[in-house]
């Protein structure tokens, strides 16, 4: 299992600053100017990288309508263009991959969230949705380059196709879940819970349930123990499960917002019964007890997790990312013990790994919303090589080998209709990194 097949495994309500910068992008896609976009020239990996320029959607015109031969022929009339902006990647070979985007009307604006399918690396995308009845929100799991499932969570329904999203089946008994996942074609995992709390906001697991027929009938188990802190759990087989649960309190800049201990709880026999440890803190950290409202992890401001990064049978890799200082967690022994190595420091990182020891980071500059490193890892996080210093913004990355990746990003909008706006844009590379050209993905008819 890697690191981001889920995609949303970690259960947090979508921040507010995140839902801002979504309504900007879904409002900008109307005001962008269309030149075409021009890739980015390649640069050694110490050299001073180029802004990539970006690419947008083109409208195009409908066909020209004709009469009969002795009728004049009509003036050309523009026809509604769709207009896509991809959210989500995950690829599953060079050519073929799904994603998660909003597409609609440009003016005026109807998107919603679809499931996108691509053949030839993300030059192009086909709708695949299954059929629903809300218009926002689709949850989905991307298991190879045909199968995938997606649930409806205003519907209680769970759709599956084995088709690549050609044609998609209704799974009797529907799903609820705020994180689903598949090892293969039939064992599977769901919980879900309830969010509460604005000051000290906390997490309540309501239900734990695994499945042995693709999601047909689901067995409820055990939860995992804990009370309160958000859970990020893994998968890495269809009997063993671990999830990190960790406590916030609200997050005010520079100050410490993490509670500690922070508990990590496994299960080897499906949830059945659960082991629970608590997560060792860096040998740089400490602790504050704040008068009132408890223990925090202080002296490196807001904290937060990406957990996790990697899993498998044999290592489990997670992320304690905080705004002067991070970590990253790696153990080879189901969390008996850890090595912790530190990481380059911010939040809001963009990390993926596709072995123990092949990484990549993006960590925006938090004086620069458009503004970042991505830096790689050869050697699973022990040290960290910057690649380049960009002036755009990651939000998540996905790699198929030491070289191929894609990058969905933000680019701040340079239109006067639209200052202080961002538009989103898929990116791609071929040399690690290094070097990225902006792809302009259209919506297949």
């Amino acid at each position: 299992m890697t690191d981001e097949g889920v995609g949303e495994t970690a259960v947090r309500p979508l921040p507010q600053s995140l839902a801002i910068v979504l309504l900007c992008q879904i409002v900008l896609t109307a005001c962008q100017p269309a030149p075409a976009g021009v890739p980015a020239p390649t640069q050694s990996p110490s050299a001073q990288p180029t802004e990539i320029t970006r690419e947008v959607l083109t409208p195009t015109l409908a066909p020209t309508l004709t009469e009969t031969p002795a009728a004049p022929t009509p003036t050309p009339t523009p026809n509604p263009v769709l207009a896509m902006a991809i959210s989500y990647i995950r690829m599953m070979d060079a050519s073929n991959g799904w994603a998660k985007g909003q597409v609609g009307l440009i003016e005026p604006w109807h998107g919603s969230t679809h499931i996108l399918r691509t053949t030839n690396g993300g030059r192009t995308w086909r709708d695949a949705s299954p059929p629903r009845q809300e218009e926002y929100g689709l949850p989905a799991f991307f298991l190879d380059a045909q199968q995938a499932w997606a649930w409806d969570r205003e519907g209680h329904v769970l759709w599956r196709t084995r088709d690549g999203g050609q044609s998609w089946t209704r799974v009797e008994g529907g799903v609820w879940g705020d994180a689903v996942w598949f090892n293969d074609d039939q064992h599977g995992w769901r919980f879900g819970g309830e969010a509460y709390g604005m000051s000290f906001p906390g997490y309540n697991i309501n239900y734990f349930e695994t499945t042995q027929d693709g999601g047909r009938t689901w067995n409820e188990m055990a939860p995992p123990p804990g009370q309160g802190g958000w859970p990020f759990p893994a998968f890495p087989d269809d009997l063993t499960a671990w999830m990190v649960r960790a406590g916030h309190r609200a997050a005010t800049e520079g100050q410490a917002n993490l509670s500690v201990p922070i508990g990590v709880y496994t299960t080897f026999d499906g949830g059945s019964t659960w082991l629970s440890r608590m997560l060792p803190l860096p040998a740089e950290a400490f602790t504050v007890d704040i008068q009132h409202e408890g223990i925090f992890l202080g002296g490196v401001g807001n904290c937060d997790f990406a957990s996790p990064v990697y899993s498998s049978i044999a290592i489990w890799k997670l992320a304690l990312t905080c705004e002067d200082q991070s970590w990253m967690y790696t153990t080879a022994n189901q969390g008996k013990t850890w090595i912790i190595s530190p990481m380059p420091a911010g939040l809001d990182a963009a990390i993926r790994f596709i072995s123990p020891t092949i990484g990549w980071s993006f960590h925006p500059d938090p004086l620069d919303y458009y503004g970042g490193g991505l830096h790689q890892t050869s050697n699973g996080g022990q040290s960290w090589n910057l690649l380049a210093a960009i002036d755009y913004r990651i939000s998540q990355l996905d790699f198929l080998d030491a070289h191929t990746g894609w990058a969905v990003a933000e680019l701040p909008c340079t239109s006067d209709d639209c200052p202080g706006y961002s538009t989103e844009v898929l990116g791609t590379t071929s040399d690690g990194g290094r070097t990225w050209q902006i792809l302009n993905p259209q919506l297949e008819p």
